[in-house]
């Protein structure tokens, strides 16, 4: 089963994926995920998240377009975004493939919220935020 999260965020489609891509500051803007780790050597990373611990052991990337990480020990079996300008605005779909359709209500929920923090984040370091000072906690209540 897929389930897809869209929003639309005025920034470029290298800045999104740079970010997206950034491992050291995922736990900064990204309310689910509480911590990251590195194993093999960079080849894999494990997530200690709300939805449960992730191993990302692949992962699939097309420079400012998309990426997509696939999981193992997971309930999702992959996940990645996709980058679609549209004007000064890019639309960021956030997607999940789970076997599970009982807990698709769930990462509905968690995706959006992650789209929205995401959405936070990129707006504060537009205006010259420091990512250091972003309150993940806070902003993600904002409209």
């Amino acid at each position: 089963m897929r389930m897809e999260e869209k929003i639309e965020i005025k920034s470029s489609p290298k800045r999104i994926y740079d970010i997206l891509g950034d491992a050291k500051i995922i736990t900064k803007w990204n309310p689910g995920v509480n911590e990251i780790s590195e194993k093999e050597g960079g080849k894999e990373f494990h997530l200690k998240s709300s939805i449960g611990d992730i191993n990302i052991v692949d992962w699939e990337e097309v420079e400012n377009e998309r990426l997509t990480w696939h999981m193992k020990n997971s309930t999702m079996n992959s996940m990645g975004y996709i980058l679609e300008p549209k004007g000064d605005l890019v639309e960021t779909t956030l997607w999940v493939d789970l076997d599970n359709k009982k807990l698709a209500k769930g990462y509905r929920k968690v995706g959006e919220l992650t789209l929205r923090s995401l959405k936070n984040f990129i707006e504060f370091l537009e205006v010259g935020g420091d990512p250091e000072d972003f309150d993940k906690k806070q902003l993600i209540v904002s409209p």
